[in-house]
């Protein structure tokens, strides 16, 4: 929690340096309307294998209308449960994802999407960042790394599982190429308004990443999510969704499921009419079993976003999202699972 005041301090900064509204600003939709929830997800490696719907608004662009949209998103991958716990685990790695999406409004109940990752696994360069601010702050070791961040080799990268008969299972390390493709098809449930929308998303993951490298795994996904708004004044908007994946066994991981079910909570504050703060929780169930029990509890992450309108155009979004570390786990809704934090940028451009 105390790491998001990092993109909060940057958001602010933006606000004050920001001219006036631009001619035509009024033009850009987001100018509007609620721009909805953050569209990050849980980077854990195994995770990101397989389908997960975006977070997103369930309102629909007008037909005929695109919207593009470039997100990256650095995560600090750092889970090594104890061995105890029924199997070695160890996620020791930064990961790199540059998110292209593009939606595309069908007809006035239908838009489509489709969303390619570029995915680059690594040693990166913030574990002596990391490590600094626990230090600062008096965090040693947690549920995720009982030992601590500094018992372990810096700027490592290493995806490794041993079972509990010792037999290794997973052993990765660096890794660079394209993730698995995914689209999606929303259609809306019932007429939206300023108070309220509903939508449903039937999306599909393609098996064109590489698997060897754990970069997508080798088998298709199909799902279904249900997308909800409603506004309790002006300035205060709710968005929910809950939906679930029926997977493809995973060609180079063990024991992965058949099929999970995710859920997304957000609340968006609109101050003004360029400026959003969101919090959101995104979650969803372990899609493969370790064998550790600490490793195998669902993956919550929560994430503290920013949306600003610059212009009739564009929409700049800066996020932070952490897993369970900023409150011990002590509260499982509020953070499970994930990257010990995730730090996103994304630009998103209305045509």
């Amino acid at each position: 929690m105390r790491r998001a005041y990092i993109p909060l301090c940057l958001a602010l900064c933006l606000g004050c340096v920001s001219g006036a509204l631009p001619q035509g600003f009024a033009e850009n939709p987001a100018y509007r309307s609620a721009r909805g929830p953050i569209p990050v997800r849980n980077l854990r490696p195994y995770s990101l294998l397989f389908l997960q719907f975006t977070p997103e608004s369930p309102d629909l662009l007008p037909a005929g209308k695109s919207r593009f949209a470039l997100q990256l998103d650095l995560a600090n991958n750092t889970l090594i449960p104890d061995p105890q716990e029924g199997a070695t685990v160890i996620e020791d790695h930064e990961l790199q994802r540059l998110l292209l999406m593009w939606r595309q409004g069908i007809d006035a109940n239908t838009e489509a999407g489709v969303f390619l990752p570029i995915l680059w696994r690594n040693g990166g360069i913030l574990d002596n960042i990391i490590n600094g601010w626990h230090d600062l702050f008096g965090i040693r070791g947690t549920p995720d790394t009982p030992a601590g961040r500094t018992g372990y080799r810096l700027y490592r990268s290493l995806v490794y599982l041993k079972d509990a008969r010792g037999e290794v299972r997973v052993d990765r390390d660096n890794a660079f190429g394209w993730g698995d493709v995914s689209a999606t098809l929303k259609r809306r449930l019932m007429p939206a308004t300023p108070r309220s929308a509903l939508a449903m998303r039937v999306g599909v993951k393609l098996p064109t990443g590489n698997p060897g490298l754990l970069l997508g795994s080798g088998g298709a996904d199909i799902g279904l999510c249900v997308d909800t708004r409603y506004s309790l004044g002006r300035n205060i908007i709710l968005f929910g969704s809950a939906g679930g994946i029926l997977m493809s066994r995973a060609t180079h991981v063990p024991d992965s499921l058949r099929g999970l079910a995710q859920f997304l909570l957000a609340v968006e504050y609109r101050p003004n009419s360029r400026d959003s703060f969101l919090w959101q929780i995104d979650g969803s169930g372990a899609a493969v079993r370790t064998g550790s029990r600490f490793a195998d509890r669902a993956h919550v992450i929560g994430t503290f976003g920013y949306r600003r309108v610059l212009d009739r155009h564009l929409v700049l979004s800066l996020s932070f999202s952490e897993n369970g570390d900023y409150q011990n786990y002590t509260t499982p809704i509020l953070g499970q699972v994930g990257p010990d934090f995730t730090a996103s940028m994304g630009l998103e451009w209305n045509p």
